[in-house]
């Protein structure tokens, strides 16, 4: 069992410093926010980010994210599927299993067919550049409500459309609450394609008022992680729980004592679920 960082819980945090300051707090594995990666790579090769990363006994678990991956122009999908393999190409270079893709809002009177049709292209399109360097696509839907994926059911049935084995899932505990996700559909997904669990909570208020600002850390809201962990790990989940937490005023904290609580908190999460 890994426990992550994801870089987008700091944004404005170097990768320079990201690197040291998620060893020390305990972290197995860091989720590289792909934003980060531009002003390091200015400044180092990737094999320098590799070394890094092993000598401060992080895996690489993901680059996080591509955004808004289907329902685009034929133009602007060419420019996405181009960031695609650059960023394959480095996450070959590193030893980064996968690449997170997120889906696009839904535009108003756009039928769940299209969306699914289009989605499902997109994806198989991503596969063709990613695949050849052994990197997987995590594909994330999310809880707004206008978001074109916005439950694991909906994801699962696209992921399973590509006809890919290296497209897999990322199950937000966020999204999957927020969203409206059922229960049932932890049953009916293959674990062997769920890539990457993203843990978080959130504050208590009516579901259809939250947002990503008003994400907590594990234990401090009104998930019911214990009863999600509990059954990942029943349908044999083994991989990484990486914090992803965008609260505004949390990204106010000293970066360490941040780090620190973070992963404390998901310890404790785990070893409520028997998972640590």
């Amino acid at each position: 069992m890994l426990i992550g960082w994801n870089g987008e819980t700091l944004p404005a945090l170097p990768l320079e410093e990201e690197i040291i300051i998620a060893a020390e707090a305990g972290y197995d594995g860091l989720e590289l926010f792909i934003p980060k990666l531009a002003p390091f790579l200015a400044r180092h090769t990737p094999d320098e980010l590799a070394r890094r990363l092993q000598e401060s006994r992080l895996r690489p678990l993901t680059l996080n994210g591509i955004e808004n991956i289907n329902l685009r122009t034929a133009e602007a999908f060419a420019e996405l599927k181009a960031e695609c393999r650059r960023l394959a190409d480095l996450a070959q270079q590193i030893g980064c299993p996968c690449i997170v893709v997120v889906p696009s809002p839904r535009p108003a009177g756009m039928s769940w067919p299209e969306v699914r049709d289009q989605t499902v292209r997109a994806l198989q399109e991503l596969a063709d550049v990613s695949a050849p360097q052994g990197v997987q696509l995590a594909f994330e839907f999310l809880a707004p409500a206008n978001c074109s994926v916005r439950t694991l059911a909906e994801a699962w049935d696209i992921v399973q459309a590509t006809g890919r084995q290296e497209v897999g899932l990322v199950l937000d505990t966020y999204h999957f609450i927020v969203g409206g996700s059922r229960w049932e559909s932890l049953d009916e997904i293959d674990m062997d394609r769920l890539l990457i669990v993203h843990i978080n909570d959130v504050e208590d208020r009516p579901l259809e008022t939250l947002t990503d600002a008003d994400r907590l850390l594990p234990g401090e809201g009104i998930l019911p992680l214990t009863q999600l962990l509990s059954r990942l790990q029943a349908r044999g989940y083994d991989r990484a729980y990486s914090l992803e937490v965008m609260r505004p005023a949390y990204r106010e904290r000293d970066p360490r004592e941040y780090a620190r609580a973070g992963h404390e908190a998901i310890t404790a999460v785990l070893k409520r679920a028997s998972l640590a």
